[in-house]
């Protein structure tokens, strides 16, 4: 586990379109998948023999740790998820990736990274785009002094409560054990970005929506996207709340936190079963 703070080795200014990560070998083992299905409140047995896509994506941030990019306090903002084909516990793939997108916004500075998770034969089984925000502490200030925003709607009407759960330091802590954003472990570290516990990884609640798509048995193929909306802590409660449109299946979900405030939006634009 990485618990300690490494020295930055890349200045933002190197995060540039078109970096290119290593390409590598990724295996999903059976250990790896129930223990951190597991820490996120899903039954490992609801994937069979197939990998939960979902859990890829902690190899994104495995990769941007092995190019040398410093991910501790990267706020991560939106998570999207194709999957073209299954891929089974235990086959080997090749992942590749690069940087599609780095750009200035308010708030400092929005990272683009998109990940490809490709067969023996050549067939790209799975992408992963992996957005967030490299912040700026002038900026992020400046940005919390402009004007606010009227209260939105709220977030249950159309949907239904389907669970509840509550977070804990160590499902939180195993999660991203092996990713090494110290926000997620270190309440000294949160505190001095000014949260008042570590945070969940937005991930780790992605994991747990995308659970629930399992219940006909483990989706061949889906597109779906993720947005984070507020930081989920690694001691509260949060509740799943779905939307399962005209068709009947499950078309958009919600994660609410204990005062009822959306944490992630996830959307489903397409879903298969064998």
């Amino acid at each position: 586990m990485i618990h300690s703070a490494p020295a930055p080795r890349t200045k933002t200014e190197e995060f540039y379109p078109g970096f290119r990560f290593t390409e590598q070998p990724v295996i999903r083992t059976r250990e790896y998948q129930d223990s951190r299905l597991k820490a996120c409140g899903v039954d490992p047995a609801l994937y069979g023999d197939q990998a939960a896509a979902g859990l890829f994506g902690q190899e994104c941030f495995k990769a941007m740790r092995a190019a040398g990019h410093q991910v501790d306090g990267l706020v991560q903002t939106e998570q999207r998820f194709r999957q073209l084909e299954p891929v089974a516990v235990g086959e080997t793939l090749t992942q590749r990736g690069w940087i599609e997108a780095y750009e200035e916004v308010p708030r400092g500075h929005r990272l683009h990274r998109k990940f490809e998770f490709v067969l023996k034969d050549g067939t790209v089984a799975l992408t992963a785009d992996v957005i967030g925000l490299v912040p700026d502490k002038e900026k992020w200030a400046a940005a919390a002094t402009g004007k606010s925003i009227s209260p939105p709607s709220d977030p249950r009407l159309g949907f239904e409560l389907e669970s509840e759960k509550m977070m804990t330091p160590e499902d939180v802590t195993l999660f991203s054990s092996d990713v090494g954003n110290l926000i997620h472990f270190q309440p000294e570290f949160a505190a001095n970005l000014g949260y008042r516990a570590p945070l969940a990884q937005g991930l780790q609640t992605m994991v747990w929506m995308m659970g629930k798509l399992t219940e006909d048995g483990p989706p061949a193929s889906f597109e779906l996207v993720a947005t984070f909306r507020r930081p989920v802590f690694w001691d509260e409660a949060t509740s799943l709340w779905l939307n399962r449109g005209k068709t009947g299946f499950i078309d958009s979900m919600r994660t609410l936190n204990e005062s009822g405030k959306l944490t992630v939006e996830l959307m489903v634009s397409s879903l298969s079963y064998v």
